[in-house]
């Protein structure tokens, strides 16, 4: 094998080896969520749902704010080998402290205002202490992904997880400490992980002021480089959640609360789907990063999102295809209405792990700038949809915003993504996809005999269309003793 050869195949196998721990490391907390989530419902009373609730999205609208979103400058500096880690970790560190004393002084005046209360009750100092341990954690979990240290990244998840579940036992079923020990559950857990890391790791050698091997304690040029990338990310983030939860309150707004409720769990199925993407996309934001000085770079781009999409195609169409039993089974009898509405949020999912999958370019070319307008884009059409339309034809207005604001976005992010790095997306194969994807999302109206044939018969032809990309992918990554033992594999 030529040197070319091992370097192209080594990268198809560091994506491969990476997501597959990104999975083992994901895959406790997604199973703990699940099962949490009765624990909270049979424990917590209605008024301490909603108060968490509250928290929650509160605590998540202020932490791209006070942490700058520095976080995203860790993984894309620290992966660039031209950088001092050192300066890295002490310049993030220095903006969460900074960040920190400025909510500290906020919380000073404002914790006992009244419309403070409203939301989130008595617990603005715990609100502060949520946050800012939340910050530094992921700034800590994202420096050891920079240092490449991917399976302590993954311990650090399913310590976190286990802890989570330790202290929610402790507060929530031993002590009785309801919405205070649910939050207090997740800040302790947050801080175990930080301990963790921060031994196990020895990230304190990376603090410039504990290290004398650098004289200068500040990089004043450094730090004005992931200030001038991390800043514009802040208002991305916060359009996002914009996008995200428009429909929420709005549907809430137009027509009930109730009717809100079938909405999110129209979302459960999916979920399934975006977390699946989340695995690889956490990988792939990595190998794009170390793999951007390579010469192999556009066929790397072009093979990785052509597997991609014939993933996400393949999964898609898997759960059209199963999508009123799975409804049936896991949503319960409350819940069935709900069924009209998740085979059109499947379909938006491809396009919002598409979107994010384009972002990556935005990281790896330092064009921050760019993801801010596209995520305007799709808030902008996203909240113009909603208003127009939910209050004349209802949840499908939701829906429908939904899928033409991320089929524009990523429409719009390919086009510029392929400006900045020149990939083959494969536009015919993506409408051929779509077309089949569509005709089955519209096709589970249908009962009976007819829905099973239609959702099989384009499953089928989903398969067909992007097997051989995935077999191809195989040949690259898998050891040949490995193939001996999947002769098809070399067929094709």
């Amino acid at each position: 094998m030529s040197e070319n050869s091992k370097t192209k195949q080594s990268g198809y196998k560091a994506l491969l080896s990476n997501t597959i721990i990104f999975a083992i490391g994901s895959f406790s907390s997604k199973v703990l969520a699940i099962v949490l989530v009765s624990v909270y419902m049979n424990i917590l009373t209605t008024e301490q749902v909603g108060l968490t609730d509250n928290f929650t999205h509160v605590a998540n609208w202020l932490l791209p704010v006070v942490s700058l979103t520095v976080s995203e400058a860790v993984i894309r500096f620290g992966l660039d080998k031209s950088y001092d880690k050192r300066r890295i970790f002490s310049i993030s560190s220095a903006v969460i402290m900074t960040g920190c004393v400025f909510m500290a002084v906020v919380v000073s005046f404002l914790g006992d205002m009244p419309f403070v209360h409203k939301f989130i009750g008595s617990y603005a100092w715990l609100l502060f202490a949520y946050v800012a341990i939340s910050s530094y954690k992921t700034v800590c979990a994202t420096f050891v992904r920079a240092m490449e240290r991917v399976k302590l990244f993954a311990a650090s998840g399913i310590l976190g997880t286990f802890f989570t579940l330790v202290f929610s036992v402790l507060f929530l079923v031993v002590f009785k400490m309801g919405a205070v020990g649910y939050i207090l559950s997740i800040v302790l857990a947050d801080l175990v992980s930080i301990v963790f890391l921060m031994f196990r790791a020895k990230l304190w050698r990376f603090y410039i002021p504990l290290s004398r091997k650098i004289s200068s304690p500040f990089d004043e040029g450094l730090a004005g480089a992931m200030l001038r990338y991390c800043i514009p990310l802040i208002p991305t983030q916060l359009l996002w959640l914009i996008t995200n939860s428009s429909d929420s309150f709005m549907v809430t707004s137009y027509i009930s609360l109730e009717a809100n409720g079938i909405l999110s769990a129209a979302y459960k199925i999916p979920n399934l789907l975006t977390t699946i993407y989340m695995m690889f996309g956490q990988a792939w934001n990595m190998s794009a990063i170390t793999e951007n000085d390579s010469e192999e770079r556009s066929s790397f781009y072009s093979n990785v999102f052509d597997v991609n999409q014939s993933m996400l195609y393949i999964i898609a169409a898997g759960i059209l295809m199963i999508i009123k039993p799975l409804t049936r089974v896991w949503l319960g009898d409350d819940f069935q209405s709900s069924v009209l509405y998740s085979p059109g949020l499947v379909f938006s999912t491809v396009f919002i792990c598409f979107t994010t999958f384009m972002g990556t370019v935005y990281v790896v070319t330092k064009k921050s700038k760019k993801s801010l307008v596209t995520s305007l884009i799709a808030g902008i059409i996203n909240v113009s949809i909603n208003i127009w339309l939910i209050p004349r034809i209802g949840l499908y207005g939701a829906v429908i915003s939904t899928i033409a604001a991320y089929i524009v976005v990523f429409v719009v992010r390919a086009l510029d993504a392929k400006r900045l790095i020149d990939f083959d997306i494969k536009p015919l194969k993506i409408l051929i996809n779509t077309a089949v994807l569509a005709v089955m999302t519209v096709c589970t109206r249908l009962s009976g005999a007819a829905y099973a044939a239609v959702e099989i018969a384009g499953f089928a032809v989903v398969t067909v269309i992007n097997y051989k990309c995935m077999l191809k992918m195989a040949r690259l990554i898998l050891p040949k003793r490995i193939q001996r033992f999947v002769p098809f594999i070399n067929k094709f």
